[in-house]
């Protein structure tokens, strides 16, 4: 979550606070039946590592609000040293991701097998792997902010695939009638900022040409589960948490 100096002093105005905090509000939306409302009404019976889990992931987005928010503001200095924490931040998301998944995925091997749990642990790894690439690509941008601050946004975006699946009973419908309205709610937030790029520069920045097609990609990441190659390596990682 780095920028150049120069590029940060001319930032005045911008769409990722409003679009972060709207993020915010769809991930407790989305995990409202499962997890916030018992939290909020405070008859939450949840694991710790599930409130780890959930404090990580808004965490993300607090981060991205603040630095959003240093970068308006001109706090270039701090906007840099905070950057290399939020950079470490979102590595230590995945990886913790990864592990709370694998946790849960060697539960339901303990409970139906190691055959019967074959195919699974395949949206966590795959959302996990569209985080980390779009993150990777805010690194190796960190000195370009028009690239940079838009992986950030993408990035985070990309982790909503998980509470809007919750509000439409997850994503293994390919049907066009059941893909099509979870696009237009999950991806909302892009258009939105496809739309201010659009009215600010009269034309689409090619990173959300090019978030908007991965992101969609990555709903269709059901039709993966039962290919022999996903099978071949769900059923390795079974046998391992056995």
């Amino acid at each position: 979550m780095n920028a150049s100096v120069s590029s940060v002093r001319g930032t005045r105005r911008s769409i990722v606070i409003p679009l972060a905090l709207l993020m915010g509000v769809m991930a407790i939306v989305g995990f409202w039946r499962t997890y916030f409302g018992a939290l909020f009404a405070g008859r939450s019976e949840a694991e710790g590592m599930i409130h780890l889990h959930a404090a990580i992931f808004m965490g993300w987005i607090a981060i991205v609000i603040a630095q959003s928010w240093f970068a308006i503001q001109g706090r270039i200095a701090l906007h840099i040293r905070f950057g290399k924490i939020g950079m470490a931040y979102g590595v230590a998301l995945v990886v913790f991701g990864l592990y709370f998944s694998l946790t849960k995925f060697a539960h339901k091997v303990a409970e139906v097998g190691v055959d019967g749990a074959t195919g699974g642990f395949l949206a966590p790894f795959v959302d996990s792997l569209t985080f980390a690439i779009l993150l990777g690509c805010a690194w190796f941008t960190r000195k370009r902010p028009e690239y940079h601050r838009r992986f950030i946004f993408l990035a985070t975006l990309a982790l909503i695939i998980v509470p809007i699946g919750r509000l439409f009973g997850g994503t293994a419908s390919v049907a066009a009638g059941d893909v099509i309205p979870y696009l237009l709610i999950w991806l909302s937030p892009l258009m939105v900022a496809m739309a201010w790029d659009g009215w600010r520069h009269r034309i689409v920045h090619p990173v959300y040409v090019f978030g908007a097609l991965l992101l969609i990609a990555l709903r269709y990441r059901q039709v993966l589960r039962d290919t022999d190659g996903w099978m071949a390596i769900s059923h390795w990682i079974a046998e391992r948490l056995a």
